[in-house]
């Protein structure tokens, strides 16, 4: 179980280790950006010292989480780079929006999409990214390390259809994704049993959160969740996940973490931690056999 950093804005990048460590987290996802907790140009020019810094407070360093264009080409090749250098398996660069991303303003807390504007229309903007991770997958390939695109509301691949469009043809050692079912939510989804079985030979890491859509007067609106109260059925995904064959690595995303004080921090990501593992431990079963019709409705037919 890792942290992701990006939940930690309020806190510098010692601190966060430090929330790491003590909330029981065996390794984190860096937020790699010019606000925090790790430049670009900081990891270009110090990257093997900032890993010395992770691996001696005890954690594993496992992606360099980056709000990077995969159309920057220069930025890109500067962050594969610097995860060769610091020895990290796994980079994210980010997918353009999906026209304006328009659920993001039915969002009931401030929320950015690691994303960006393109402005071609939907075909050629297909077209350019297959070209794009192309060329990824094979210097991905050459550096030994792995790029991953998220599953991620108000971007291009928000879906498993979606998902599995871009990275069909790719070598999953190469390209992977992070498969966030929370952000999935987000707009809604398809089948998680039939969506995991159609990308799971490139699943190669998992963001663990909670959503929930709330209806009132102004209309519907949505925001973060506890684990067990949101809208994802968080162990019955757990076995899915398990049954597609994935044994790779979690990661809290919860972007409700207290920002008042480490120790607020740390309670909040070790209850999250206690919860999952809870949840994994009780490895609850399912019945997920084909759909049989009620025998009135069969009599009808």
């Amino acid at each position: 179980m890792n942290l992701c950093t990006s939940t930690l804005p309020g806190f510098d990048f010692q601190q966060s280790l430090d929330i790491a460590v003590a909330s029981g987290c065996s390794g984190i996802e860096l937020r790699v950006a010019d606000s925090y907790h790790q430049s670009l140009g900081e990891l270009t020019g110090n990257g093997p010292r900032v890993a010395r810094t992770v691996a001696d407070a005890g954690l594993k360093l496992a992606v360099l989480n980056s709000y990077i264009p995969i159309e920057d080409e220069p930025a890109v090749d500067a962050l594969i780079d610097a995860a060769r250098r610091m020895q990290v398996p796994q980079v994210r660069v980010v997918l353009p929006r999906a026209a304006h991303a328009a659920v993001a303003s039915q969002a009931n807390i401030s929320e950015a999409i690691p994303s960006y504007q393109s402005h071609l229309g939907p075909h050629e903007l297909i077209n350019a990214l297959k070209l794009s991770l192309s060329r990824l997958e094979e210097q991905a390939g050459n550096a030994g390390i792995r790029v991953l695109l998220e599953l991620h509301w108000g971007t291009v691949m928000s879906s498993f259809s979606s998902a599995f469009m871009l990275v069909r043809d790719l070598d999953p050692g190469h390209v992977g994704i992070t498969f966030d079912p929370a952000n999935m939510m987000v707009e809604g989804k398809e089948d998680w049993e039939y969506g995991l079985s159609l990308i799971s030979n490139h699943i190669a890491n998992v963001h663990v959160k909670n959503v929930s859509w709330r209806v009132s007067e102004e209309g519907w609106t949505w925001e973060w969740a506890a684990m067990q109260q949101g809208m994802l059925d968080w162990p019955y995904l757990i076995f899915l996940i398990r049954e597609s064959g994935y044994t790779g690595d979690c990661a809290i995303e919860d972007f409700r973490v207290p920002r008042d004080s480490v120790d607020s921090a740390i309670r909040h990501v070790r209850e999250i931690r206690k919860v999952y593992e809870g949840m994994c431990d009780r490895n609850k079963m399912f019945d997920v056999g084909p759909y049989t019709a009620p025998a009135e409705m069969l009599a009808t037919v």
